[in-house]
């Protein structure tokens, strides 16, 4: 979904941010969290992806993704998606 909107803002398809919130009926808020998303490592945005849904939802929700999509750093990202792929998928 972020990618979709990140590139319909590059392609001048919407206007804005808020312009998505109207058209999706959601919240500012709720884009800017999900275009938050687009902060984590391209390999983590990757492999979240190509995840199959279990009832219709993703295994990792954006919720989980959040906290680790604001950290800074690279290595900072992995540690904490690796923890994160750890306690989800335990083996």
């Amino acid at each position: 979904m972020a990618q979709e909107w990140r590139r319909q803002l590059d392609a001048r398809e919407i206007e804005t941010q808020a312009e998505i919130a109207r058209r999706e009926g959601v919240s500012r808020a709720r884009v800017t969290q999900v275009m938050g998303l687009l902060r984590l490592l391209p390999v983590i945005q990757e492999y979240v992806l190509s995840l199959q849904e279990v009832a219709g939802r993703s295994p990792i929700t954006e919720r989980t993704l959040r906290p680790i999509s604001q950290l800074e750093s690279r290595d900072e990202q992995r540690s904490a998606f690796s923890t994160l792929l750890d306690s989800q998928f335990p083996t």
